[in-house]
């Protein structure tokens, strides 16, 4: 990893962009918003995420992190987690983790990856898990799954995972579908001004955003019981110039930039 960071401040010092966010990946090492929570690519210790918990209106639900997996074979890393009360589903806590980017805010060019994992939402309007990227006052692009879809009471009525930017609310991601307990990989890259593509497990989208891009949050709100949602390898780096697509980097596979006929690896 050490290599291929020093490649790609290379490539940075080519493309001036004396202003971007820092090139970094992150790895859990204990639960969300701990002191530290992960170890960077030169296993330095790191306070990733700043955690905000918000309990539910009803007293008995709860909501809560630690770093782990939730059931054996899942994604090793960050976990969220909520339960309803005693009002049943919809009556669960709130979790959000935040990171504000190392350096600054994203540039043309830099993308930031995370892998991703999600187990059972209640079927209620309020209930959803995702990824935003932050601009500073508040969400400029939002991936995520609302509970029991199509629900016609829920803001996103079609099937699967929707996404919200500048341009478009709510709109379709793909056609993927609900991944329970199924592992992918989540990342959006800054192709110019205030416009980025985004690839999450098998759906891919384009858009546009406003402000600049500071920070992500995963978030799992209201999701109910089983609600477990995994996060590592929080990594913002810079594709090589070519073809946007799913390149692998240090056996993760990433949203880049391949050569014809050839992918660094």
């Amino acid at each position: 990893m050490k290599k291929i960071l020093l490649t790609l401040v290379g490539l940075i010092s080519v493309a001036g962009m004396a202003h971007a966010s820092n090139l970094f990946s992150y790895t859990a090492t204990a639960a969300p918003g701990s002191t530290p929570d992960g170890v960077d690519q030169n296993n330095n210790p790191v306070n990733a995420w700043t955690v905000t918990l918000t309990p539910p209106a009803i007293a008995g639900g709860g909501e809560g992190v630690y770093e782990g997996t939730a059931f054996t074979g899942d994604l090793s890393g960050w976990q969220e987690y909520s339960y309803p009360g005693t009002g049943g589903p919809g009556t669960s806590g709130s979790v959000d983790a935040l990171d504000t980017f190392a350096g600054g805010a994203l540039s043309i060019g830099q993308t930031v990856f995370i892998n991703f994992e999600m187990r059972a939402v209640d079927a209620t309007p309020n209930s959803q898990v995702g990824v935003s990227l932050l601009n500073g006052s508040g969400n400029a692009i939002t991936f995520g799954i609302f509970g029991g879809e199509p629900d016609a009471s829920a803001p996103y009525t079609g099937n699967g995972y929707y996404y919200t930017d500048a341009g478009t609310s709510y709109g379709s991601a793909g056609s993927m579908g609900y991944q329970y307990q199924n592992e992918f990989s989540i990342a959006f890259a800054v192709t110019g001004a205030n416009t980025y593509s985004a690839v999450a497990g098998s759906d891919s989208w384009s858009g546009t955003f406003n402000g600049s891009l500071t920070g992500i949050d995963v978030f799992n709100h209201d999701a109910g019981n089983a609600s477990d949602v995994a996060f590592n390898n929080l990594t913002v780096y810079v594709p090589e110039p070519g073809v946007l697509g799913l390149v692998s980097i240090g056996g993760a596979l990433l949203l880049g930039y391949q050569r014809r006929n050839k992918i660094r690896g």
